[in-house]
């Protein structure tokens, strides 16, 4: 007497409708998972990584509202998105963004502390811990730490206004789309793969390794995907506000020269958590994925857009000095 194997049941009709209505559901889940914080649940999000201080959301301070409307005002946006896009206090020293202007929704823009901060002082009053140390300003290196928190005014317009273009897309919808198309995708390349080789009349173990295989290949599609989108939209962002002039490339350099910084401070006093999470020069440690422009990479353009204007600057004034 033979006993029928359970996995044989997915060869049957049912089984086949089982497995393509368990792959719509998924597919329909993890789309919702991307989707819903950056739409429905926007507010729930904001609430997530707001900034609190003794159990109450810490508000954003005047003076930081007058530079985000200043930003606005830079990237001249129109009065519709204006009213789309919510400015808060985040938790953390990065900044934040999710929505979209898109979006009936919105979008958050997310503003660290240290935005606050003028000198060493008003960090020294925060009392900012690093692995549950107290931070010392003293040490070379936690004054390292310390410097690269504080921003000039302009570099604070450069980062505000970054994070505000990073929401003058459709980031939100493709990225949510993604998994739905790579589930369907390993789903349908794995049925072709079995109607064209008769792999139903295959041993079990031959199918596992092809679903394995059309597996790997599709997360490795979704990651490219979802990282090619991430890298397009900040190299888009970095061009815009190189236009709004040389005062901003500049600001730019200094912005990102600070992260770097402030990375290798951390990777020091984190210590070997510090160095799975940085390299050396202070770039985000990544493994095969690339889900960012390194910050290296983001300086280095920067760079070389200011060389660009100054040559630039020069040639204009080369002119019109053979003109007088």
């Amino acid at each position: 007497m033979s006993t029928k194997r359970p996995v044989s049941w997915f060869l049957t009709e049912k089984g086949r409708k089982f497995s393509f209505s368990l792959i719509t559901g998924t597919s329909l889940v993890l789309t919702a998972a991307k989707f819903t914080p950056h739409t429905f649940f926007l507010q729930n999000y904001k609430d997530f990584v707001h900034y609190y201080n003794e159990g109450k959301p810490v508000e954003l301070p005047n003076d930081l509202h007058k530079t985000y409307q200043k930003c606005m005002d830079l990237l001249k946006l129109p009065e519709t998105h204006r009213k789309l896009i919510e400015p808060f206090s985040v938790f953390g020293f990065d900044l934040f963004h999710a929505g979209s202007t898109s979006s009936r929704f919105g979008a958050l823009v997310g503003i660290p502390v240290n935005f606050t901060y003028k000198n060493l002082e008003d960090i020294e009053k925060q009392n900012i811990q690093v692995n549950q140390k107290t931070l010392n300003l003293k040490s070379e290196i936690g004054n390292k730490l310390g410097e690269a928190l504080i921003l000039p005014d302009k570099v604070k317009e450069f980062a505000i206004c970054r994070e505000i273009l990073m929401t003058q897309n459709n980031k939100v919808m493709f990225e949510s789309s993604y998994p739905f198309i790579c589930l369907f995708f390993a789903y349908n390349l794995s049925q072709y793969c079995n109607r064209r080789y008769n792999l139903y009349n295959a041993p079990q173990g031959i199918r596992g390794v092809i679903y394995s295989i059309v597996g790997l290949f599709s997360l490795g599609t979704y990651f490219l995907m979802k990282d090619m989108t991430e890298v397009y939209y900040e190299t888009v962002a970095d061009k815009k506000l190189c236009e709004l002039g040389p005062d901003y490339i500049k600001s730019g350099v200094t912005f990102y020269d600070k992260l770097l910084q402030r990375n290798q401070a951390l990777r020091e006093l984190m210590g070997k958590e510090g160095e799975k999470k940085y390299t050396i020069n202070g770039n985000e440690n990544y493994l095969i994925r690339q889900p960012h422009i390194a910050l290296v990479h983001r300086k280095q353009y920067f760079e070389h857009r200011l060389k660009q204007s100054n040559e630039n600057l020069e040639e204009n004034v080369l002119s019109e000095s053979q003109v007088l």
